[in-house]
C-alpha cells in the first residue's frame, strides 16, 4: 500500500533515495540514468523545469515505467529518505527493516518526472490485480507471492489515485460490501466510509470537508440499497450537485 509522497523542485537533475546520512557526492558520478551505492540511490530527474513526484509503497506497489533498480539498502536508522541532490528537501519515512528491498521504477529513464519506490515487496515479485468487479483501469501491483491481501490493503489500492474516480469508488465500495458480510459491523463501514471522504475532498480543488462529509453521509444512507458501481455513481452525482461543477 501507498505510504507517502512527495513532489519536489530540482535544483540540479538528481534525486537520492535511501538512507537519512548524508549523501557523498563523490562516489556519484552524476551520468547514467541511475547509480547506486549501499545506502543510496540516484535518479536522474528533470531539473528546474517542474515538480518531480515520487511515491513510496510499503510490500505492494504499482508496476508502472521502467524498473531501474531493484536491491538492497543499508539504511543504519531503520528509516528512508527522499530528497534533492542539495538536501534543502527531503521526505523521511520509518520503515521495518534497516536491510529493505528496493525496487525502484521511473516513467522516462535519465529524465525522470514519476517515479515509483516499492519498499520489502519481499522476494519473488508477481502480478496481480486490484479485487474488483469488471476490468478496472488500475495499474497491475507488485506484490509478495506468499503475503495474502488483507482487504483493507485492496481498498488502500483502490483509492490510491483520483484517475477513474467511478471505478476506483465502485472498487473501494465492493470492498465495504465485503467488510460488512464478513464481520457485520457498522463500525467498520463507517471506518471506511471516513477514508473515502477523506479521498473525495482531492477530487476538486473546490471541494469542502463539510460538502465531502455531506455526501459521506448520504453514502451511509444508501449503501446497501444498490451495488457498489450504481452506488458509486450515485454518490459522485451528489458530490457534484453540492460542488455545481461536473465530477464524471
Amino acid at each position: 500500500m501507498q505510504i507517502g509522497a512527495v513532489q519536489l523542485y530540482l535544483g540540479h537533475g538528481h534525486v537520492f533515495l535511501g538512507a537519512t546520512t548524508a549523501v557523498d557526492l563523490a562516489v556519484f558520478d552524476g551520468d547514467g540514468a541511475i547509480t547506486a551505492t549501499e545506502h543510496h540511490v540516484r535518479v536522474a530527474a528533470r531539473p528546474q523545469v517542474g515538480l518531480v513526484r515520487v511515491r513510496l509503497w510499503q510490500g505492494a506497489g504499482p508496476r508502472v515505467g521502467r524498473l531501474v533498480f531493484d536491491g538492497n539498502l543499508t539504511l543504519p536508522d531503520g528509516r528512508f529518505c527522499v530528497e534533492e541532490a542539495t538536501g534543502l528537501s527531503r521526505f523521511v519515512t520509518k520503515v521495518n527493516t534497516s536491510t529493505p528491498r528496493v525496487l525502484v521504477a521511473v516513467d522516462d529513464p535519465g529524465h525522470a518526472s514519476r517515479v515509483d519506490v516499492v519498499l520489502e515487496p519481499e522476494f519473488v515479485p508477481r502480478s496481480a490485480q486490484v479485487w474488483t468487479a469488471g476490468e478496472p483501469p488500475f495499474p497491475k501491483l507488485t506484490v509478495a507471492p506468499t503475503t495474502p491481501r488483507h482487504r483493507a490493503d485492496v481498498f488502500a489500492d483502490a483509492l490510491a489515485g483520483h484517475d477513474f474516480p467511478l471505478k476506483r469508488l465502485a472498487a473501494a465500495l465492493q470492498v465495504v460490501v465485503e467488510e460488512r458480510r464478513q464481520r457485520n459491523s457498522e463500525q467498520s463501514v463507517a471506518f471506511y466510509v471516513n477514508d473515502i471522504v477523506e479521498w473525495m475532498r482531492w477530487l476538486h480543488d473546490r471541494l469542502t470537508y463539510e460538502m465531502c462529509r455531506d455526501t459521506g453521509r448520504y453514502l451511509m444512507e444508501q449503501f446497501g440499497r444498490h451495488q457498489p458501481d450504481q452506488l458509486a455513481e450515485d454518490v459522485l452525482i451528489n458530490l457534484q450537485q453540492r460542488l455545481g461543477h461536473p465530477l464524471l
